[in-house]
């Protein structure tokens, strides 16, 4: 198994331009080759459904040649790579996923549900800020306008009569932001999983509101895509992609411990924030792998009004990019 990893700088790419150690990649098939076995994947190293099966390594056990790419600035990154034809899969962030497409359509496909909430605003420990009213004025690491996860910053914000003018915002990014709450450098940060719980369980956050709470129902927060070519090319590839997606989901709810454990394993992150992220549901399992337009649409329609996408029609957008086909077979829906 070979794994690469991505680790430019968010600013500087487009999707117009193919990552350097992608670009070449020799996995990539053939476009109308029968059944292939040869997969690009890419990931954000997250408490998603590939990450599991990467760390349990089912897909090489059945015969597949797999090469992983880690993506640490997440979705452009990745979708750029797609673009390029040197990625068959990926996953990541719904909301990042919706926002990248509005911008690139046609470059990638949503065909499968991977996680939920995921995005949580988390208070340092000896921070004033005991609610999302009480962040007026107030430091907050994370915020970055027209992406997801200060959407859902934005969201609960309105609700308290205030807008990211009210408040001193930092971009930043999940990695570091552990470090940099315990330090003081921040009242408060808008993170996700697993940095949130490594906040929580560490002693050095309290958690305020998830994004599922804000939003008063699931926040989709993590899904898997496939390059629309590779797709048309190998359907039934999709399907059985699809079907590893459901056995990860079934390991984690039926057999949870060894699920936590890969994970920790696969994502470098200690057993407790996974288990923590689970049992306090800052993560929360799909209710079903098989992707959701009503949900997608409704939640494309808060990105809209947040900036996050440009489109004239949030419907025929969410309808072009989800395609439920392949999970459905996958599921036997």
């Amino acid at each position: 198994m070979k794994q690469h990893y991505a680790f430019a700088a968010l600013a500087t790419l487009s999707l117009g331009v193919a990552l350097p150690a992608l670009a070449a990649s020799p996995s990539t098939p053939t476009p109308g080759a029968p059944g292939t076995r040869d997969l690009s994947i890419g990931l954000f190293p997250a408490l998603r459904p590939l990450a599991l099966i990467r760390a349990e390594h089912w897909l090489e056990h059945d015969g597949y040649k797999v090469q992983w790419h880690e993506f640490l600035a997440g979705i452009p990154p990745e979708a750029a790579a797609m673009a390029a034809g040197s990625l068959d899969f990926g996953e990541a962030d719904t909301s990042g996923i919706e926002q990248v497409a509005s911008h690139s359509p046609g470059v990638m496909w949503y065909v499968g549900n991977g996680a939920m909430n995921y995005v949580a605003l988390i208070a340092a420990k000896d921070s004033p800020v005991k609610s999302v009213a009480d962040l007026k004025g107030r430091k907050v690491g994370g915020v970055a306008p027209n992406t997801a996860p200060t959407a859902v910053l934005q969201m609960a914000m309105q609700k308290a009569s205030l807008t990211l003018k009210d408040i001193q915002g930092y971009n930043t990014t999940g990695p570091t932001e552990p470090a940099a709450l315990a330090r003081g450098a921040f009242d408060a940060v808008i993170t996700y999983a697993p940095y949130s719980a490594e906040m929580l369980t560490n002693g050095t956050g309290r958690l305020i509101t998830t994004a599922s709470q804000v939003y008063g129902q699931a926040w989709p927060g993590g899904g898997i895509i496939v390059r629309p070519a590779f797709a048309k090319a190998h359907p039934d590839v999709v399907v059985a992609l699809m079907g590893y997606v459901q056995r990860a989901e079934n390991l984690l709810r039926d057999h949870p411990q060894d699920a936590y454990k890969a994970l920790a394993e696969g994502t470098r992150t200690s057993l407790a924030n996974v288990e923590y992220c689970y049992t306090h549901k800052l993560v929360q399992l799909p209710a079903s792998v098989v992707p959701d337009e009503k949900a997608m649409i409704a939640q494309a329609t808060i990105l809209k009004k947040f900036g996050v996408i440009k489109t004239a029609d949030v419907a025929g957008f969410i309808k072009d990019l989800v395609h439920p086909e392949f999970a459905a077979r996958a599921v036997g829906k």
